[in-house]
């Protein structure tokens, strides 16, 4: 073959090359990419996903003085009661440091009687303004009645019965001002007792002292050793630290997971539901769990109300630890022997939900029509069809509103 008719040859393969390109992927794929479904029935669970992290009851042990740990009666993992010994603090306070505690605790004792006092005096005045007013309003409405009885002002002149108004008036601010006088008062307790309560708080914290657990539990986070230096756990350290917890009794066994969930997932939870749980540090290893408590009182941040929901975990181990990242799957629903299609081929259709189904005419043309649906329960790649579709039919999960397909 000749080099001219060799390059003829070579165009024209080239150009059957590209018709026939534009012609199967223009007329022919277009049938082809419509992804379908075949109808049918099945099961399906509707879920709430959340993430969450591990409850447990714990309580923080500070020292109450500021001092030198001079003993250590537990150590981690040790199992204490309320009122056991935990740990000795000798303090380093100065003499002049007790001493100004100390004049600061007995001034707050001060005030506090001051205060109560002031409130016995303002409550004497508050009966007695009461009691005036009463009388005031006695003879304001036996001269009401006597005129309606008598049908004659002639014994109270207009003057008196103006005199009675203004004196009812009168007793009426005086009472007002005393019970805010005597509200006052309790305000003034009320800050006089929290003053005492920290200034005694500051004075023990000059002495020494012996720290005892406040609930049994199980001593973790033990975050000193004898003569390390520890702070009352009201004092700041430094302008960016503040006093540690020396540390921590816990509940080691009953933990429970804590998530937030919004108000359309509120109205799906409830008491009892299962769920799955699992933890990003504990790999392989999914947990199960019940809802066994829904806060009612919502926490607005930023707009968003959400509502914390607690769950047991049955299946519990030794992995498991206070604050993990805990991925919740709570089963609010479910439903056997359902009509379910992918959720892909829902589609907008008359204010409302439709499936585009494959339909034969008289003629024998198929081609894909919008029918409405009504949807159910819903899962993450699922729904249920409640109305509208049957067993069998051939759906389209792509749009093929303008596609017919081929006989």
């Amino acid at each position: 073959m000749t080099s001219s008719k060799t390059r003829k040859f070579i165009s024209v393969l080239i150009l059957a090359a590209i018709i026939f390109s534009v012609w199967f992927f223009f007329f022919r794929k277009k049938a082809d990419t419509i992804e379908t479904y075949t109808v049918g029935r099945g099961n399906i669970t509707e879920t709430i996903m959340e993430t969450g992290n591990v409850q447990a009851a714990q309580v923080s042990v500070y020292s109450t003085s500021n001092g030198v740990v001079e003993e250590l009666y537990v150590k981690n993992g040790d199992s204490v009661q309320a009122g056991q010994k935990l740990f000795k603090v000798k303090s380093t306070s100065t003499d002049q440091e007790e001493a100004t505690a100390y004049a600061s605790y007995l001034t707050a004792l001060n005030n506090l009687k001051k205060s109560q006092q002031d409130k016995e005096s303002t409550y004497t005045q508050l009966l007695s303004d009461k009691k005036s007013l009463t009388d005031a309003k006695g003879d304001l409405k036996y001269q009401k009645n006597h005129d309606e009885n008598t049908k004659t002002n002639k014994d109270y002149t207009s003057s008196e019965k103006k005199s009675l108004r203004q004196d009812v008036d009168a007793k009426e601010s005086a009472l007002n001002a005393s019970q805010k006088k005597y509200d006052d008062a309790e305000t003034a307790i009320n800050a006089s007792q929290a003053s005492v309560k920290a200034s005694k708080l500051s004075y023990d914290a000059t002495q020494n002292a012996t720290i005892k657990a406040q609930v049994a539990g199980t001593v973790s986070n033990l975050s000193v050793r004898v003569g390390d230096v520890v702070y009352f756990s009201d004092i700041t350290v430094t302008s960016t630290t503040i006093a540690s917890p020396v540390l921590v009794i816990g509940n080691l066994s009953g933990y429970s997971v804590k998530i937030g969930i919004n108000e359309m997932e509120r109205s799906k939870i409830a008491l009892g539901q299962k769920a799955t749980i699992k933890f990003d540090a504990i790999s392989g290893k999914e947990y199960m769990g019940t809802v066994e408590k829904i806060d009612d009182f919502g926490v607005e941040e930023s707009g968003v109300i959400t509502y914390n929901a607690y769950l047991s975990v049955t299946d519990q181990d030794e992995r498991m630890l206070p604050k993990m990242t805990a991925n919740v799957t709570v089963e609010t629903n479910s439903q056997e022997n359902a009509i379910v299609v992918p959720s892909k081929a829902l589609k907008p259709y008359q204010n409302a939900k439709g499936v585009q189904v494959l339909k034969t005419d008289s003629k024998g043309k198929q081609a894909y029509k919008y029918v409405s649906v009504k949807t159910g329960l819903k899962s993450g790649s699922q729904v249920e069809i409640i109305s509208g579709l049957e067993e069998g039919m051939v759906i389209s999960l792509s749009d093929a509103t303008t596609t017919s397909a081929a006989k």
